[in-house]
């Protein structure tokens, strides 16, 4: 028997998921209340911190088969990045890298290609604070390392932090669209000065 006069929000049961149902609605908006709630106990976070799974690491490709690559494998990158996501939270809270941390609070997102990356808030005790540009430069550098003095650096941030090289340089690059860079490099230079309140681009 045809029932078209059956509303279809009354049919089945309602069930509302618990917060400890991962990804839940509950789950999210506990998780989101403690990092309110950690800001207002420790204050304003003191480091945001970044890590990119790399399909590149050794770890990842020593466990692929013949003709694998790492989108081939989601269940080793995101086991791989979980143990290089808990050492990093461990140097960061346990062994204190940056100082001795007051609060921890991290989450981590998927890429469009299922590479997986985290990004971190740290909170640092009042003795660790960071308080002077000298001591953000110990710890910040947008700067290409030198090729000489640190070759192995030099040669990770220009594979994977540059974009390119791409259009009459590399016509193969994988950002290359009817020709052109699809994401707009090379990019026109601009330089920034501040003023109170004002931020200026010549």
């Amino acid at each position: 028997m045809h029932h078209s006069n059956i509303d279809s929000n009354s049919v089945g049961k309602r069930i509302v998921l618990p917060s400890s149902f991962i990804g839940g609605n509950r789950q999210m908006t506990q998780l989101y209340a403690d990092s309110m709630a950690g800001v207002r106990e420790f204050g304003k976070p003191d480091l945001f911190i970044t890590m990119t799974c790399n399909p590149y690491w050794p770890e990842i490709q020593a466990e692929l088969l013949p003709h694998q690559k790492a989108e081939d494998r989601p269940d080793i990158v995101a086991r791989i990045f979980k143990l290089k996501k808990d050492a990093l939270i461990d140097d960061l809270v346990k062994k204190g890298i940056f100082g001795a941390a007051e609060w921890c609070v991290h989450t981590v997102e998927f890429q469009k290609r299922g590479l997986p990356h985290i990004h971190i808030i740290l909170t640092l005790k009042p003795g660790s604070k960071i308080t002077s540009t000298e001591l953000y430069d110990l710890y910040v550098s947008a700067e290409i390392p030198d090729r000489d003095q640190n070759p192995s650096l030099y040669e990770k941030v220009t594979k994977h932090m540059i974009h390119g090289p791409c259009g009459v340089h590399n016509r193969n690059s994988p950002c290359m669209k009817d020709g052109e860079c699809s994401k707009g490099f090379p990019k026109v230079y601009h330089y920034y000065y501040f003023l109170p309140n004002i931020i200026k681009i010549c």
